[in-house]
């Protein structure tokens, strides 16, 4: 028998973004991590029907343009009949991995998944900004409890308002890899980030030339993996300004194949962030022991302080370059870096935390 639990999937689209890959990753730890079967689902199929299901078998296509733009705007279920469904799986309690409240549903709990606040403070776009600012504040206030993935992204909430007795922090888990990295196959340094102005590429690209030249006979490149984006040209002419040509591999989204094989064969994992509500990719190099090295910002001190070098963001790259030639300079200090990012890693389980989101909503369910 099902816990009484509903998972809303309405937004789920499969892209290899941080939000499509939350949602897989804890249906697949779900039942081994609880010992329960999967709950009830309410998600979108690739025709534009809804349905209810309980299983992980999430649609493996993109829907129409028109259900795309709304799941993008959270309005899916004003073109779906929600509540109808809602009705027959007779939950206790609605969970979404998304910021995505059910509305009219007053005498149901309901617990949202707050990843970040991005939008508000570094926009891809003006419509980004304002679909935020106008649409998240009702579905926080709404939401019987909001789970925040770090204690940045609590703090940044209880600023826009909502009392922090209705938020509960549960970071991000990684899953536990077998074998990690022992010793560097290359000399490559590895960003994962889309194109978009809170990644801050370009000092990824100031920090690789100024480790270029400080050490004219590297022999990696810089990797960049990520999905274009509105500042792509910006970045591509940046690179040429640098007489970076040939040294930065743009690479786009890779299959978890092809990006399991670009983890093991880099020198080490960079984050240049100037926003993150966890930095997943930081964990996910970590939990492979390839050493990180991250901005200087305050989710990055909080979640990676002692498992990755932190460097300065406003030096033009010198830290960051320095900090990577420090690496190749010292095989041993590599090891550390190496072996504290594994520690860190498997204190942060994604076993742990499907446990902790199955006890929030037992809890919520006791109190029904």
């Amino acid at each position: 028998m099902n816990a009484p639990f509903l998972f809303n999937l309405l937004p789920y689209r499969p892209a290899a973004t941080g939000l499509s890959r939350y949602c897989e990753r804890l249906l697949a730890v779900w039942s081994m991590a609880t010992g329960e079967a999967l709950p009830m689902q309410i998600r979108l199929r690739v025709d534009g029907q809804v349905e209810l299901a309980a299983d992980n078998q999430l649609p493996q296509e993109q829907g129409s343009r028109l259900m795309r733009f709304l799941q993008t705007n959270a309005m899916v279920q004003h073109a779906v009949p929600v509540r109808r469904l809602v009705s027959a799986a007779d939950p206790a309690v609605i969970y979404s991995p998304y910021t995505d409240l059910l509305f009219g549903l007053p005498n149901l709990s309901q617990v949202i998944t707050c990843h970040d606040l991005t939008p508000l403070y570094f926009p891809s776009s003006r419509r980004a900004y304002w679909r935020s600012r106008l649409w998240l504040p009702r579905h926080l206030q709404d939401a019987t409890r909001v789970i925040a993935i770090s204690r940045h992204v609590a703090d940044l909430l209880v600023n826009e308002g909502l009392p922090a007795s209705q938020i509960i922090v549960i970071p991000n888990g990684v899953e536990v890899v077998a074998d990690p990295i022992q010793t560097p196959s290359s000399r490559d340094v590895l960003l994962l980030a889309r194109h978009s102005r809170n990644k801050n590429i370009p000092l990824a690209l100031r920090g690789f030339a100024q480790l270029l030249a400080l050490e004219p006979h590297w022999e990696g490149s810089l990797v960049i993996v990520g999905g274009r984006g509105r500042v792509t040209s910006q970045l591509r002419q940046l690179e040429r300004r640098l007489d970076l040509t040939g040294r930065v591999q743009w690479l786009p989204n890779l299959t978890d194949e092809d990006l399991e094989r670009q983890w093991r064969s880099s020198f080490c994992l960079i984050s240049t962030s100037l926003m993150e509500g966890c930095d997943y990719p930081l964990l996910e190099a970590q939990v492979r022991g390839l050493p990180t090295l991250a901005s200087r910002i305050p989710v990055h001190e909080e979640l990676h302080k002692e498992a990755a070098f932190l460097f300065d963001l406003d030096d033009d790259g010198v830290s960051l370059a320095t900090q990577i030639q420090q690496l190749a300079r010292d095989s041993c200090l590599w090891k550390h870096l190496s072996q504290a990012g594994l520690i860190n890693a498997q204190q942060l389980t994604l076993q742990q935390q499907s446990c902790s989101i199955h006890q929030l909503l037992s809890s919520l369910c006791s109190n029904r």
